[in-house]
């Protein structure tokens, strides 16, 4: 089925099918791409965007990426051992595809290609490794919310004289992580800045320490 001529992009894929690509057309919520069952190729897309879903062994999905025009599919790479990744069309997509005999002509011909998909591939890493970091660290944070919360209660008082590195301690963690999260307590306004003082952490507001810390707040 040929794409509508308003959301391809003609230009590209005339250039791509000239240098050995085969253009696909595929509507809303279609799965595109299985690197898992597919064959070896490679895709650039020519309109539309599509969904990168990685999917766990017990069936849990996160979306790791959003790729639209002048971006790469491929499953060139070793998967081994990967949880499954599955390429979803989030509207009318077209894609020009490459097998590998095809892709490699191509890399010869157009070396300066194979750079665009190395630095669009580095940069689809960089933006999952941020997002599982900041998940990593906000579960940091709750965690040393949630210490906080217990040492005010023992102490009965909103002023804790500690330090990140016995926190860390307390925690099993490491220091530096502990002064990410605090700091991110901070930002949200759970506890006072430290204006240098270093053996000070000052709760600022309770029920937001409650609200980051996971914590249901005391009744009144």
């Amino acid at each position: 089925m040929s794409p509508p001529a308003t959301s391809t992009s003609p230009r590209l894929v005339d250039r791509l099918r000239a240098e050995g690509a085969q253009p696909a057309s595929y509507r809303a919520n279609q799965i595109v791409f299985d690197p898992i069952s597919d064959l070896q190729r490679v895709g650039v897309i020519c309109s539309g965007s599509v969904t990168v879903w990685r999917i766990s062994p017990n069936g849990r999905q996160l979306a790791t990426a959003s790729l639209r025009d002048g971006d790469w599919i491929e499953n060139v790479f070793d998967t081994k051992g990967q949880d499954r990744t599955l390429v979803e069309a989030d509207g009318p997509v077209t894609i020009a595809w490459f097998d590998i005999p095809a892709f490699r002509r191509l890399t010869q011909r157009r070396p300066e290609m194979v750079r665009k998909l190395i630095r669009r591939q580095l940069a689809r890493l960089n933006t999952v490794q941020r997002r599982v970091s900041q998940t990593a660290l906000d579960s940091v944070a709750g965690t040393v919310a949630l210490a906080i919360l217990q040492m005010a209660e023992r102490e009965h008082a909103t002023d804790l004289r500690v330090t990140h590195e016995e926190l860390a301690q307390r925690l099993g963690t490491v220091r530096e992580s502990v002064s990410l999260a605090v700091n991110q307590l901070r930002r949200a306004g759970a506890l006072a800045p430290s204006r240098g003082r270093k053996r000070l952490i000052s709760i600022l507001s309770l029920p937001k320490l409650q609200q980051l810390a996971g914590a249901r707040p005391e009744a009144h």
